[in-house]
């Protein structure tokens, strides 16, 4: 097991106590004053590339006010973060002027349609979704690749299973389990939710993931709109036989970026928009540039 928060520190080795009393905490130098991005733009403090206190400093610096953190290894994660440190992170995370928009909680190795590791995976969710309860975090993502099979579209029967066992978890704590789905379409994502028939689980909308493995993600829009709880604002290029897709800066990519803000604001969606840069050497720069594109392209709060 990491190390953990059970002495109130996050990251680095100043404690919480300490932290909480400094003058240039960002709230302070802010004053009430500073042009924020609007509450519903958040960003991964993952992609920064810095150490969880840190980063969460950077966000607030770059005018961000939700965010969303990755929660299954390190400090953050459920098995390593003691009850003082989730309030120790819930008073740090209040005191910079952010809200935790949503947890992540991605379980490379550990696929849903896979019998060897489902229980593994559904364990080690629920304790995350619990983590998500303690610290009042309304939502939790994952990447859930596909989750039907590949010739007949039909749900794969052990990812259906799984997911009833997360969604009865979460609905007993209030939490949306937002799937970020990448290689289903929208009519197919359409029979895994009425096979649930699971009102927490829902859909992270993850365009550059979709168009990478060429699908249209304007598809899942069409078919579940109300299901949609988080958007992962990135961009990629179209996944094809010849060559893979990849993951480009917002607006430099294939995903019809105009297109899906206007459907998703057409469906009344009234979720998060997170931006993502998952692979970049000057990740801070294209975040800052896509958090402007965002605040030009939406509507006014």
């Amino acid at each position: 097991m990491g190390r953990g928060l059970s002495r109130g520190q996050l990251g680095g080795d100043v404690p919480f106590a300490t932290v909480t009393a400094r003058e240039d905490w960002p709230r302070a130098v802010c004053g009430g004053g500073c042009s924020m991005s609007g509450p519903r733009i958040g960003v991964d403090i993952d992609d920064f590339r810095l150490r969880p206190r840190e980063a969460l400093r950077k966000a607030a610096e770059l005018d961000f006010r939700a965010v969303e953190l990755a929660t299954v290894t390190g400090d953050l994660a459920p098995w390593n973060l003691s009850s003082s440190g989730r309030r120790h992170l819930s008073r740090y995370v209040d005191g910079l002027g952010l809200r935790m928009a949503a947890l992540v909680a991605d379980l490379p190795g550990l696929r849903l349609t896979d019998p060897r590791t489902v229980d593994e995976r559904v364990e080690r969710t629920c304790r995350i979704l619990q983590l998500a309860t303690d610290l009042k975090v309304p939502a939790v993502t994952a990447s859930a690749g596909m989750l039907t099979q590949p010739d007949t579209g039909e749900p794969s029967e052990a990812a259906i299973e799984a997911l009833k066992r997360i969604g009865e978890y979460a609905d007993l704590r209030g939490i949306a389990y937002a799937l970020r789905v990448s290689g289903d379409s929208g009519e197919r994502i359409v029979r895994v939710l009425d096979e649930l028939g699971c009102p927490s689980i829902g859909i992270c909308l993850d365009p550059a993931a979709m168009v990478m493995n060429g699908v249209n993600p304007l598809t899942v829009i069409e078919r579940v709109p109300a299901q949609i709880t988080l958007m992962h604002a990135r961009d990629g290029t179209v996944g094809l036989s010849e060559r893979a897709g990849h993951e480009t800066r917002l607006g430099e990519g294939e995903v019809d970026l105009v297109g899906l803000l206007a459907a998703l604001e057409a469906a009344d969606y009234a979720g998060p928009y997170v931006l993502r840069r998952t692979d970049s050497q000057t990740p801070v720069a294209d975040i800052q540039d896509a958090r402007d594109l965002l605040t030009r392209l939406l509507p006014p709060a």
